[in-house]
Formats: C-alpha cells, sequence, structure tokens
C-alpha cells in the first residue's frame, strides 16, 4: 500500500498534496508499474530517484519519484516495502531531511496549540 501524487516534484516534502494523494496498492511488473488507473511503462520513465530521509529514530521515510511522459509523479513507501528492487530501470538513491510546506507547519502548530488548551482545561 501507498500514497502517491503527481502534484510535486523534486526533494519531497510534507505538505497538502500528501493529505489529499491517491491511496492504493502499489503494483509492479516487469514493463510498468500501477497505482489505480496510473500506469507508467518503465520505457517511458526518464528518471527514477529513491529519496530517502529520517523521520522517526532509526526509521527513514522513502519517496520514489519517477519521470514519466511529461509528468512528475511521487509515490511514498514504508520502510519495510523495497519495490525499487524489481524495477527493470535504474533508480537513483539520494538522503535527504524531511522538508515541509508553510501548510503543514501552520497544521502542526494549531494541532499543539489546541492540545496545550485541552490540558490546560483539564489542568485548571
Amino acid at each position: 500500500m501507498t500514497k502517491g501524487t503527481d502534484r510535486a516534484e523534486g526533494t519531497p516534502q510534507f505538505g497538502m498534496h500528501w493529505a489529499v494523494s491517491r491511496r492504493g496498492r502499489f503494483k509492479v511488473y516487469p514493463d510498468r508499474v500501477e497505482l489505480g488507473d496510473w500506469r507508467i511503462p518503465f520505457a517511458s520513465v526518464e528518471r527514477a530517484v529513491l529519496y530517502r530521509f529520517p523521520y522517526l529514530p532509526f526509521v527513514s521515510a522513502r519517496v520514489l519519484e519517477l519521470e514519466a511522459g511529461g509528468r512528475t509523479y511521487q509515490f511514498g513507501f514504508n520502510p519495510w516495502a523495497h519495490p525499487e528492487r524489481h524495477f527493470s530501470i535504474a533508480v537513483e538513491e539520494r538522503e535527504t531531511k524531511a522538508r515541509y510546506s508553510t501548510f503543514s507547519v501552520v497544521l502542526r502548530v494549531a494541532l499543539l496549540v489546541y492540545l496545550a488548551y485541552l490540558l490546560w482545561q483539564w489542568v485548571a
């Protein structure tokens, strides 16, 4: 299972595009990958990059980016999933740091403020 978006490119970052991303089973075939009605033939892939970045202690998040047919797709995977091992194309691997969009930062701050308010109400 994975999340996929075609609304981002470059170094992955937490943001709104992941909140509304496509979810489903990522399928790898000898000649293509699929997620829902997205069918990406390996023959049309111009670039494949696997980004790894620390997410939690001892856990790395991984995002696969495929450029194909003038579009850029990003797929988020759990640390134990390794679909790239089954690809018939070369996949570049990059270590990076997690980035956050303005939307993501605002949402996290609002959540922390709300939790602090609930704690204050409970203690008072």
